[in-house]
Order: C-alpha cells, then sequence, then structure tokens
C-alpha cells in the first residue's frame, strides 16, 4: 500500500516532520521525497498484514 503526503503550503517543516514521524509510528515508511512546484512530497509504504 503506498500513500503520498504533501507538506502543506503555510506548514513548517518541523510540523511536517512529526507528522511523518507519527506515521512511521504506524507501520509507514517513507520510500522517496521529492519536490512538486513549491511543495515538498513524501512517498511511504506500508507492507499489509
Amino acid at each position: 500500500m503506498y500513500k503520498l503526503e504533501k507538506k502543506g503550503a503555510f506548514e513548517s517543516y518541523k510540523t511536517f516532520e512529526k507528522r511523518l514521524n507519527d506515521l512511521s509510528m504506524q507501520g509507514w515508511r517513507v520510500v522517496n521525497v521529492f519536490s512538486d512546484g513549491a511543495f515538498v512530497v513524501a512517498a511511504l509504504e506500508k507492507k499489509r498484514l
């Protein structure tokens, strides 16, 4: 299962990092980070049980 998480335009990097850390505690793993124009997008993967 895959998911894209986009950093909001007015969201700080610290808040975005905390959100990604919270998702990692739920079993999600960041596999790639890239920019989409002015946005930062993280691609996450979660193995199905």
